[in-house]
């Protein structure tokens, strides 16, 4: 979900489990029609789907997928006013070299095989606290020497030699990334704030601006949450360190925390922003689950996730739905005390706890050849409309699948705080359907559910493999007349369900579970997601990349989800991978 601290967000969780509506895909097709009544930001998939006469996608319609989607996306939305920021289709984007994003890449390496460096490292490069270097043989822990262009503070500047750990090159992709603005840079994250060395690429990145004289508008938009939350002041503080020193900066801040909805009369829900964008001139756009978190992605135990880069349209979407994100908070300072502003102006040592003005998006730019549907979700609070068309948008795409239907996930189900587990239900229902069709394979991989990450931060929901199968079952049993030994025959022939691994090692060394924080799924090896939603129901701002490319598909087939199989099949309850089904003695369970 959003990877609360352990402490905070057990407190949170049982608000979360005793207040506010169910999300909207946790309502099953079943109770649909006590929900019927004008669409608004509660109303249930199962519900949307009846009310809008909306009609299963068709694989052999002649009119691609997406387009299809978006045709009924657009359905919800009869006054366009979501148009472009929770739904946005556009054919001539770009993926470049090195444009999928995966942390930590070790695949079939031990667990023991791990370089990384510690934060309290002496004598390291400042900020960054890596060890300097020459040569690899400079570099214990099995690390690598190289240049790393996030310590860099000046235009054209290389960089310092330094030894890196597994995957400490992420912060060359986001510094690289805001380097390159020319206009505007926004930026959407989760509570905590940047810290440690993410922290340092961006305020490397914002310096390089600064001295390069650009007159670059820099917001930053973190998602927080009760009960302790943040302030916007800390963050902007570390961003503008470096610019007052140079004169000639021309660098804009502002950073907002905004929570949109706590319970409070006329908002019976809890919401805040989960999605993790960083958009750059409107032009390119890096998108996906990875927070900015040292601890828990740079160190050791680190978590697993995937995010990725696209250059073109696609990237003005997700500039627009920080847009929507920002609208909010401006339209909320002052008045509500989830949401909190502070804007630095180019050359002034205060900052100003008013929005400062934006200036003009530039106009999209054509980059390539790729079909990508932006897809997102605003959740409660910020619309009292149906705005979530990424949910629809998934559960119409899996119903589509033919051949195959490929997941990984952090879990399927939420549970913490409640004594029942809450699963996406209409999702499921999509699910079971392609599993009753014996046409092809779903195949599931989630975290451990009792990973924990270095920061507190939890990685899993407690909920085990044979939990999450028998509940496929249950929603499959009710959607079939098929007799019960038939049925589980199907399930287990059909479902392959493991938990992550990335090697040998069911563990990290000190038994510590290994934990992913990955939003993936993929449907006949040619449509593909990435972004910040999970599959279970939470009511959270998101945002996502659905993509159509064969080429890039076969890419993340290659580079991501075969090694991921290999691996994580080793802990398989289904399937023809698992020592024994987990569904065997269902038929005598439910």
């Amino acid at each position: 979900m959003v990877a609360i601290g352990r402490c905070a967000g057990i407190v949170l969780l049982v608000l979360l489990a005793a207040c506010g509506r169910l999300p909207n895909t946790a309502v099953p097709d079943s109770m649909a029609e006590r929900h019927y009544g004008a669409a608004n930001a509660a109303t249930p998939i199962a519900t949307l789907i009846k009310q809008h006469d909306i009609k299963p996608l068709d694989p052999g319609a002649g009119l691609p997928l997406l387009d299809q989607a978006e045709r009924a996306l657009r359905r919800t939305d009869a006054a366009g006013r979501h148009a472009g920021v929770t739904y946005s289709l556009s054919k001539d984007n770009a993926l470049d070299a090195g444009w999928l994003v995966q942390t930590p890449m070790l695949w079939s390496h031990s667990a023991a095989d791990l370089p990384f460096y510690p934060l309290d490292c002496a004598g390291c490069f400042p900020d960054v606290s890596l060890p300097t270097c020459r040569s690899n043989a400079d570099c214990a822990n099995g690390g690598t020497c190289r240049t790393l262009a996030s310590t860099a503070t000046r235009p054209g500047e290389a960089g310092r030699q330094v030894c890196v750990g597994h995957s400490d090159a992420l912060l060359d992709r986001i510094h690289g990334l805001i380097t390159q603005a020319r206009r505007t840079v926004d930026i959407a994250l989760l509570q905590p704030p940047p810290d440690g060395r993410f922290v340092a690429a961006l305020r490397n990145a914002v310096t390089t601006l600064g001295r390069s004289g650009r007159s670059v508008q820099v917001r930053v938009v973190v998602g927080h949450y009760p009960p302790a939350g943040v302030e916007p002041g800390p963050l902007l503080t570390a961003l503008a360190r470096n610019l007052a020193g140079l004169p000639s900066a021309r660098v804009t801040l502002q950073v907002a925390v905004l929570r949109s909805c706590a319970g409070e009369s006329g908002c019976d829900s809890f919401s805040w922003n989960h999605a993790k964008i960083v958009a750059v001139d409107r032009r390119a756009a890096l998108v996906g689950g990875h927070n900015m978190w040292t601890r828990d992605y740079l160190l050791d135990h680190p978590v697993h996730d995937l995010s990725m880069q696209a250059r073109g349209p696609a990237a003005a979407s997700a500039a627009r739905f920080i847009d929507a994100l920002w609208q909010f908070a401006c339209d909320s300072t002052g008045r509500s005390n989830a949401v909190s502003v502070l804007g630095l102006p180019a050359g002034q040592a205060q900052p100003t706890s008013s929005c400062l003005q934006m200036p003009a998006p530039p106009p999209s730019a054509s980059a390539g050849n790729v079909p990508i549907l932006a897809v997102g979700r605003l959740a409660s609070g910020i619309t009292t409309d149906f705005a979530n068309q990424s949910d629809l948008a998934r559960d119409l795409l899996l119903g589509a699948a033919r051949r195959s239907i490929r997941i990984v996930q952090q879990d399927l189900a939420f549970t913490l705080g409640r004594a029942d587990p809450l699963y996406p239900e209409s999702t499921l229902e999509r699910l079971a359907d392609f599993l009753l069709s014996d046409r092809g394979d779903l195949q599931i991989v989630l975290s451990d559910p009792t990973a924990v990450g270095n920061s507190g931060s939890s990685y899993g929901n407690g909920v085990s493999l044979d939990s999450v199968a028998h509940k496929i079952r249950q929603v499959a049993r009710a959607r079939t007349s098929m007799p019960d030994p038939m049925l589980d025959a199907l399930l287990c022939r059909r479902l392959h369900l493991a938990q992550l691994r990335f090697g040998p090692d069911a563990t990290w060394p000190d038994k510590r579970p290994i934990g992913s924080h990955t939003k993936f799924w993929m449907v006949d090896d040619h449509i593909f997601y990435i972004g910040s939603d999970n599959f279970y129901p939470v009511d959270l701002q998101e945002f996502g990349y659905i993509v159509d490319s064969p080429a890039a598909a076969a890419e993340i087939l290659r580079t991501f989800w075969t090694p991921l199989w290999r691996w994580s099949r080793l802990s398989a309850v289904s399937g023809a991978d698992a020592p024994r089904c987990a569904l065997n003695t269902t038929s005598r369970q439910n």
